[in-house]
């Protein structure tokens, strides 16, 4: 190798660097920008626990009528199973934001045009879900006075929301939608979509389930927030989908404009 086609690879890795390293700070930026916003509505929240607590006897009150209120009693399938309490807790706190930042990783490496998309959608169900936390506050079943669900995440584990290391990341009435549910579907997707081998499917398959049981169980979320954090995750895979399927379009119809003839003068 000649020392001109050293310099050369030398500037050609420089360039790359530079620019993965601007993509990488875009994507940094947005990230940051995201949990700002979340925090400013956090604040905003946490004194409304009464609304929160009535809204929560509302949520009872309604599965009560359509007769789907099983939240009790499958927290209590759990409750003599210490090793079940642990693999719920486990399941809903490391199954959520570590699980969703390993994927990411792992799309933004290997699946560029698959990560764009899943963070779009993640970012626009997220959006749809801080406005509803902040116009609707819902205590979730733990926090309902007198419902008699038990914190197990409290309760068994030093690891949770409620713990002073990760008190100041949550909003602790942000029960619906669960977009520990709707997110998980949302993962379930994507890794079934991407990943090549039956083992992705299977997990695609299976870790919502998981997680649906995990949000419920530990007293975290009701059933109806599970259905509310799937169709405003999905309505934000639908956003996502349009903003992919559309971002070239201004470009395009640019260039069309740029490539036409000027008409002739007289």
């Amino acid at each position: 190798m000649t020392g001109v086609e050293g310099a050369r690879l030398r500037d050609h890795a420089g360039r790359a660097w530079q620019a993965s390293a601007k993509v990488g700070l875009h994507e940094l930026v947005v990230v940051v920008s995201a949990f700002l916003v979340y925090f400013l509505i956090r604040g905003s929240v946490v004194g409304r626990a009464g609304e929160a607590m009535v809204r929560g006897f509302n949520v009872i009150e309604l599965e009560q009528q359509l007769r789907i209120y099983w939240e009790l009693e499958m927290q209590s399938w759990i409750l003599d199973h210490y090793w079940l309490i642990k693999t719920m807790n486990w399941i809903y706190f490391w199954g959520h934001m570590p699980l969703v930042i390993v994927i990411a990783l792992w799309l933004y490496v290997g699946h560029r045009d698959t990560y764009r998309l899943t963070r779009n959608a993640f970012l626009a169900s997220g959006a749809i879900g801080v406005v509803i936390y902040w116009a609707f506050p819902v205590a979730p079943p733990r926090l309902v006075p007198f419902a008699g669900f038990i914190d197990t995440m409290a309760a068994f584990d030093r690891v949770g929301y409620n713990a002073q290391e990760t008190k100041a990341f949550v909003n602790p009435f942000a029960a619906i939608p669960s977009l520990h549910f709707g997110w998980s579907m949302l993962l379930g997707a994507v890794v079934a979509y991407v990943g090549k081998h039956p083992l992705w499917w299977l997990f695609g398959a299976v870790w919502p389930v998981a997680m649906f049981f995990a949000i419920v169980m530990t007293g975290n979320h009701f059933i109806i927030d599970a259905v509310a954090g799937a169709i405003v995750s999905f309505a934000g895979l639908g956003i996502a989908w349009l903003i992919e399927r559309y971002r070239h379009k201004p470009r395009e119809w640019l260039a069309t404009r740029l490539e036409r003839p000027a008409p002739d003068r007289v």
